[in-house]
């Protein structure tokens, strides 16, 4: 009667379950501890009732826990610096660029990099799954109206625990789509200060 038992195969044991806040804690701070950071990305922006949009290429810099900046490459190379609540926008060629005051609880995505994790957490509900590849997914939900977006998810490497892509979509049905490679250290601090030689103004 043993042999039977014996033959039969163990029992699949279940995935252990998912903190969706301890995984993004542990994220912001390894990126925090890495130094400021630099990858390539592509944004996908389809709009509302579109099942296609547009598509931009650049380069995002990231110095933890206050300051993003991105760079569009071509057709269009625009640039915007993010530190604390001050943003510079401008255009690659032109003499003017746009300052202005930003909060990241009123910018769509803003909040999701920038906003300390307890703040985040009172202003989403979070569960998370792994999608495979070793990735973990985080999907985020606004507990109440005061949200700009409507859903989020926040894919990463653990192994690496750099972010590979997040996707959003806003309370209009637009949806935003970033997926970030090639992670590299970055070795020039000056890219967070807004180019000297501009004419800046505000609104």
């Amino acid at each position: 009667m043993l042999a039977p038992m014996a033959a039969m195969p163990a029992m699949a044991q279940p995935a252990p379950e998912i903190d969706p806040w301890q995984a993004l804690s542990e994220l912001r701070l390894h990126l925090a501890a890495s130094g400021d950071l630099t990858a390539t990305f592509v944004q996908r922006f389809v709009p509302a009732g579109f099942s296609s949009g547009d598509e931009e290429r650049g380069t995002v810099a990231i110095a933890l826990p206050d300051c993003l900046r991105w760079d569009y490459a071509d057709p269009y190379p625009k640039s915007y610096l993010l530190c604390g609540a001050r943003l510079h926008a401008w255009v690659r060629g032109e003499p003017q660029g746009q300052r202005m005051a930003v909060q990241a609880e009123e910018e769509a995505g803003l909040d999701l990099l920038l906003l300390p994790i307890a703040r985040l957490r009172e202003r989403y509900r979070a569960t998370a799954e792994s999608p495979g590849g070793g990735r973990i997914a985080v999907h985020l939900t606004p507990v109440g109206a005061g949200v700009s977006l409507s859903a989020a998810t926040f894919t990463f490497d653990p192994s690496s625990q750099r972010p590979t892509t997040l996707a959003y979509r806003d309370r209009d049905g637009n949806s935003t789509r970033f997926d970030f490679g090639d992670f590299t250290l970055l070795d020039d601090p000056a890219i967070f200060t807004p180019p000297p030689a501009l004419e800046w103004k505000e609104p």
